[in-house]
């Protein structure tokens, strides 16, 4: 039969042969893989109704300050260990009497004009710088031929630039008005005798250390802050909640995920 046919039909079907072959071999794998798949999906979906129907089991820690504004009645006697340092001022009134010396300092400034009327004595030699100009306006003889000549005036100033050493044999008179700028400071002693009014406040610490039963006639208002550190178990069940109908659906839509039908479609969810 095949004798017949030329090399392209004898080509021709084998190529169709092997692709026959290679199409059953895919779709044998393909049915395996959805077979699986169909398992595992069956497996998830499983797991996910478990979650639903599961519990969270937790600890919460309350770290919080209520307030308290309310009013409680005490009746029976309290005791009340007491340990405190009162602070108070006791009124002390007296004449006190002082006989005492004292050495009290003063500083006074001095600032005046002191008359001198004296006569000083010096004895050594006294360095004179003298810078002066003498006038000169004289007659002067001018010789002519070694004889005594006429009368010529001269009149000028003689500038004088010269250190003299000076002494004085006799006293000098001083007589001039010093002036005087200065601090006295020093202790003058003083004698006291007398009384001191004294009017104060004298105040007073009294350390207390007793033990006291005290009791109250009426309600105590109270206004305060209270501590509360708590540590709660929560046991939360998921079917109680929101949660459980997700995870329910989630479970059905994977259960069907491998369905050609749309019937079990939630179309709510599919909107949402």
């Amino acid at each position: 039969m095949l004798k017949g046919w030329t090399r392209f039909q004898k080509w021709t079907v084998s190529l169709l042969i092997i692709s026959l072959l290679i199409s059953f071999v895919l779709i044998a794998v393909l049915l395996t893989v959805l077979k699986v798949t169909e398992r595992r999906l069956e497996s998830v979906g499983n797991v996910m109704e478990e979650m639903a129907v599961q519990h969270i089991i937790t600890e919460v820690t309350v770290d919080e300050s209520i307030p308290l504004n309310s009013e409680i009645t005490v009746t029976e006697e309290l005791v009340v260990n007491i340990d405190m340092t009162v602070e108070t001022e006791i009124p002390f009134t007296a004449m006190i009497p002082v006989e005492e010396n004292m050495l009290i300092p003063f500083r006074i400034g001095v600032k005046d004009y002191i008359l001198i009327d004296t006569t000083i004595s010096v004895t050594d030699f006294v360095n004179i710088d003298v810078d002066d100009t003498i006038p000169l306006n004289q007659k002067v003889k001018v010789p002519i031929f070694g004889k005594r000549g006429p009368s010529v005036p001269i009149q000028g100033k003689i500038p004088v630039h010269q250190k003299l050493r000076v002494g004085f044999s006799e006293d000098l008179p001083v007589h001039s008005y010093v002036p005087i700028d200065m601090l006295i400071v020093d202790t003058l002693p003083v004698g006291l005798s007398m009384k001191i009014p004294v009017d104060v406040m004298v105040p007073v610490r009294l350390p207390i250390k007793q033990t006291a039963k005290i009791t109250f006639n009426g309600a105590m208002p109270v206004d305060a802050m209270i501590p509360i550190t708590l540590t709660i178990p929560v046991d939360i069940p998921l079917s109680e909640t929101s949660l459980s109908v997700y995870f329910k659906k989630l479970a059905k839509g994977l259960k069907g995920l491998t369905n050609l039908s749309l019937d079990d479609v939630d179309l709510e969810t599919i909107e949402e």
